[in-house]
């Protein structure tokens, strides 16, 4: 014998279990625009220009006659041997482009740093003992307004004089360092749109570094290739702003989903507890089918002496030491429901309420 209304109620808490997830959704909804309503403290800016540059650092190395080299020019990137080196050729190219024209000064030149740096024997650490800086090309300063600006320079390292400087530091102070000469195009940029402030401020550096007072040396470029950046306008803090209309709606959707969720939640509740009774009913009535009688109409209590059963397995134990059938009544439809025993003026009585279910789960 099985509840015709469990697949009801099961049913029933799958809708409801539907129902909270919609209003869960609707309620981060509400949250989302109740957030959107509001907008700031903040602030904004407006571009101004944009730029961009790209540089480009090439040498070439000049050779002494010799009898060794069917050329007297060696290309970049190779092991160059010091005492066949008569010059080297270095060609510097810079190139700046602005989106708008701007007002703009600039100013550049070319540097030779001839350093030497020393390690003892104690600490590996390198540091300079003795550097000067010899101007290859002057410092030359432009300005103008327009879009481009383009360096292009081409320069003679006199290799031989700087590596002599390094020779004659060493014998004069006996001691083994480390030099260098390198060789550096520096560039600064600054202007701004005509007629406003000067907001391009743009450095660079391409270096050139070349080992000296050694038997071979390799040559190392140092610098960026490329690169740009955007100008904005200062920014400026801008107030709280609130869509009215936009927050009452999100908060009168919030109250309402916050009510729906109370009552779907309550009555999802009330369902899980059925659905409790509803099984326990269901196995009762599966495994002992045979030794229950449903009956029409609740019988007339007030003529039995009725004894309370607290567990239903006790009372299939009455039934077969009196061999009665279990008379089962419904009570309250998906709520309640009794299971008796007659014999004599005694009732045996077990009931079997949903609202047990809910004390069960207090009580865990």
């Amino acid at each position: 014998m099985k509840l015709k209304n469990g697949n009801k109620i099961i049913l029933k808490q799958w809708v409801q279990v539907f129902l909270l997830i919609i209003v869960i959704g609707f309620m981060a909804f509400a949250i989302w625009t109740i957030a959107k309503s509001i907008t700031g403290p903040g602030s904004n800016k407006e571009e101004l220009y944009s730029y961009n540059y790209n540089s480009n650092l090439s040498y070439r190395v000049v050779l002494k006659q010799n009898s060794f080299f069917t050329s007297n020019i060696l290309g970049m990137n190779k092991q160059y041997i010091t005492s066949l080196i008569d010059h080297i050729e270095v060609d510097t190219r810079y190139n700046f482009q602005s989106s708008k024209k701007i007002d703009y000064t600039y100013s550049y030149n070319i540097v030779a740093s001839v350093k030497g740096t020393y390690s003892s024997a104690d600490d590996d650490k390198a540091a300079e003992v003795w550097s000067r800086d010899y101007a290859i090309v002057p410092l030359e300063s432009k300005n103008g307004t327009g879009q481009n600006i383009s360096i292009a320079k081409t320069v003679s390292i006199d290799y031989n004089t700087y590596n002599q400087i390094m020779v004659d530091f060493r014998n004069q102070f006996g001691l083994s360092v480390d030099a260098s000469v390198d060789v550096a195009l520096k560039i600064n940029i600054n202007g701004g749109l005509p007629g406003k402030d000067r907001t391009l401020q743009e450095t660079n550096t391409m270096t050139l570094s070349i080992p000296l007072v050694k038997p071979t040396i390799e040559i190392k470029p140092d610098y960026v290739n490329n690169g740009g950046k955007t100008i904005y306008t200062p920014e400026k803090q801008t107030d709280v702003k609130v869509n009215i209309p936009l927050l009452v709606f999100g908060v009168a959707l919030l109250l309402f989903m916050v009510f729906m969720l109370k009552k779907i939640g309550h009555g999802l509740l009330q369902s899980t507890k059925k659905s409790e009774y509803v099984i326990t009913l269901n196995k009762i009535l599966k495994e002992y089918g045979d030794i229950i009688a449903k009956a029409e109409n609740i019988p007339n209590l007030t003529q039995y002496d009725v004894v309370h059963i607290k567990d239903f397995t006790d009372l299939v134990d009455i039934e077969e030491e009196l061999h009665s059938p279990i008379i089962y009544n419904e009570i309250r439809e998906d709520l309640e429901c009794w299971f008796m025993i007659f014999n004599d003026k005694t009732a045996y009585k077990y009931i079997l309420r949903y609202e047990d279910f809910a004390r069960l789960r207090k009580s865990k």
